[in-house]
């Protein structure tokens, strides 16, 4: 079985060495076929030279990169389409969930469950640094509203942890329109209207100070994401 991991990545070269390195070694460890797809979105800095570099002494990394900043969704979509394994992981660059959190999923795996994402906010979960107190109120009411919006009865849409099978990347992200931190919410809500089973799997995870969302405009705009996804279903767009 071959396993994909995809990491959307914006000017993340001070992190994605220990992030790469730690993946590398997990599933070497364990002798498990593996790719990974540094994704990275229109980066500014040495992201893309410092993950290329990498692959001299990594060959199963692959390094793709969009013509200019766009979005996660759109970094996540372009990776995860690209993907060539049974399965495909999107996980951040900053580990804030680690890769050894996998180890969770593998049961599932085994049992050809198409998709699988880390929650934080389900029992068994564990937060070892938590995000500031706003961004945790306004996370949960994010929760609350993409439920209502989506359907989707999910208790973490924003967990950066998330496994498809190979078929339910190619029904999904191939119909995904929205570029921005909405993006989660979109292909939860198509994976709910094409029939999928969505199991959600407590994980570890940890807060990374040196986040790059900007709270207030990043959550407006997830807001308004909702808010597309509806307009889009109803005009056929998802068709």
């Amino acid at each position: 079985m071959l396993i994909t991991i995809v990491i959307p990545a914006y000017n993340e070269e001070k992190r994605i060495i220990p992030t790469l390195k730690s993946i590398v070694s997990y599933f070497s460890d364990k002798k498990i076929p593996h790719e990974i797809i540094i994704s990275d979105d229109g980066s500014s800095d040495n992201t893309v030279k410092i993950a290329t570099d990498l692959k001299t002494s990594y060959p199963q990394i692959s390094v793709f990169s969009l013509n200019k900043n766009s979005g996660k969704g759109k970094a996540v979509r372009e990776g995860m389409i690209r993907g060539k394994g049974d399965y495909i992981l999107f996980m951040d660059a900053d580990s804030s969930t680690s890769i050894e959190e996998f180890e969770k999923f593998m049961p599932l795996i085994y049992r050809s469950k198409d998709i699988i994402m880390g929650t934080r906010k389900s029992k068994g979960a564990q937060i070892i640094e938590h995000q500031p107190f706003l961004r945790e109120f306004l996370g949960k009411g994010f929760t609350w509203f993409s439920n209502i919006m989506t359907g989707a009865h999910v208790s973490d849409f924003t967990c950066g942890f998330k496994c498809f099978s190979k078929k339910a990347v190619n029904d999904i992200f191939k119909k995904a329109l929205i570029d921005d931190w909405s993006f989660d919410a979109e292909i939860l809500f198509l994976a709910k209207r094409m029939g999928y089973e969505i199991i959600e799997v407590p994980v570890v995870w940890k807060n990374d100070r040196a986040t790059k969302v900007r709270l207030v405009r990043d959550t407006l705009h997830s807001l308004r994401g909702l808010v597309r996804i509806r307009r889009q279903a109803l005009k056929g767009s998802y068709r």
